[in-house]
């Protein structure tokens, strides 16, 4: 029984596997480090959701994303350096380009 607050999920032994394995690695609790990867999955699809009537992925090219902004009419780059996310484009790393790669899981495990 889940302590109060709490709801149990069932994973494959497969899964609880690796769920133990990262947990370790991060030195956390099984608990805490799948609510930390169901929470950024789930906030992660909700931005990717919100932008991807206008923004697609093109390619990934050595260290950049290559995207297609819808509303721009136009391909954009968003590069990966030293761990940080910046558009050629916008000249900026903060802007809707760099939050969309946030998003993607294969940006994600880089910029962590």
């Amino acid at each position: 029984m889940p302590d109060k607050g709490f709801r149990s999920v069932n994973v494959t032994q497969q899964v609880w596997e690796k769920l133990k394995s990262k947990a370790k690695q991060e030195q956390t609790s099984i608990s805490a480090y799948a609510t930390e990867v169901l929470t950024s999955f789930i906030e992660a699809d909700e931005r990717l959701s919100h932008y991807a009537p206008l923004i697609e992925v093109v390619a990934f090219e050595g260290n950049s994303v290559i995207l297609r902004d819808k509303k721009l009419a136009r391909i954009v780059e968003v590069y990966l350096h030293e761990k940080e996310l910046s558009c050629r484009h916008d000249d900026s790393m903060e802007c809707v380009h760099v939050a969309f790669c946030q998003a993607l899981p294969q940006v994600r495990r880089f910029v962590r």
